[in-house]
């Protein structure tokens, strides 16, 4: 399950459509706003689409920063963040149950970017809290974690969609619930349109390197998202993203069985037209025509 802010919306709805198979997860991985999401499902799978139906219709900036996040300003370019992640804190308090990841109902990883290396880390293991915030620590807007004398921040800088990280965990297969992409915006000077692209274009490298590597070696299969998101913090359409994707989803399952994928060998099953495939991931592709 990859990061995307606001587009975590997008995998709930890929996870009612999931919900509608006789699938069922070994283990789940998510960065970001999909870490939240995994481990949500993770906790109880059988409650767990109910259960976000809840969390992402509610869900907004202020749920997670606070409700005058916006005021914080060049006053706070020495802190570790723009905002604490006391509110963020609290409401995955809120949400989650469970205090140790490995007392979920389903094997879990969150994966946050050890500042000191660069590499991608999994929390598999130990308090959850502290792991999601690690997984979800947006550099410049939420503070870098600590966890056991190391500091990690947002997953997105080493691994927003971690398929390698699974393959490397001994999966055999895997689902993709990527979180759509944005509508197309000018590139601009300003510093937020800069580090929107930056940020922007290091998820799309990762996103291509990790579907890559991990196809070359197991089946991996890349469920459809919409291509007319908003920005990441925009929390005003995620019920049309969700449903949107349930749709694309639903249709692309039906499809794949119907075309007698049943037995998959390595590559990556997609839509030809997905947006996010790029030259590389050509040789891998294996198309599941609508």
């Amino acid at each position: 399950m990859a990061g995307g802010g606001s587009h975590g919306a997008v995998q709930w709805g890929a996870l009612q459509a999931l919900a509608l198979t006789d699938i069922v997860p070994d283990s789940i991985l998510g960065t970001s706003a999909g870490a939240l999401t995994g481990s949500i499902m993770s906790e109880d799978l059988k409650a767990g689409v109910a259960r976000l139906a809840y969390v992402w219709g509610q869900m907004n900036v202020s749920y997670l920063a606070g409700e005058r996040w916006w005021t914080r300003g060049l006053s706070q370019m020495r802190s570790p963040g723009l905002v604490n992640n006391t509110v963020e804190q609290a409401t995955i308090n809120a949400i989650l149950h469970t205090e140790l990841i490995e007392d979920l109902d389903v094997p879990f990883g969150a994966v946050a970017t050890d500042l000191a290396s660069g590499q991608p880390h999994v929390f598999d293991s130990g308090p959850i809290v502290p792991a999601l915030l690690a997984s979800s620590a947006i550099p410049g807007v939420l503070p870098p974690v600590e966890i056991d004398g190391r500091l990690y921040c947002d997953g997105l800088a080493s691994a927003n969609l971690p398929a390698i990280q699974a393959v490397q965990r001994g999966a055999g297969s895997i689902i993709v619930l990527d979180t759509g992409h944005a509508k197309s915006a000018d590139v601009g000077t300003s510093s937020a349109k800069v580090l929107n692209r930056v940020r922007g274009i290091m998820a799309m490298s990762q996103r291509r390197r990790q579907l890559r590597d991990a196809a070359a070696r197991v089946p991996v299969v890349l469920l459809p998202t919409p291509d007319d998101l908003g920005g990441t913090l925009d929390f005003g359409d995620t019920m049309h993203a969700g449903s949107t994707t349930y749709q694309k989803a639903r249709a692309f399952l039906v499809d794949l069985f119907l075309q007698g994928h049943d037995t998959l060998g390595a590559g990556l099953y997609a839509r030809p037209d997905d947006p996010g495939l790029s030259h590389d991931l050509l040789p891998l592709l294996q198309e599941v025509p609508g």
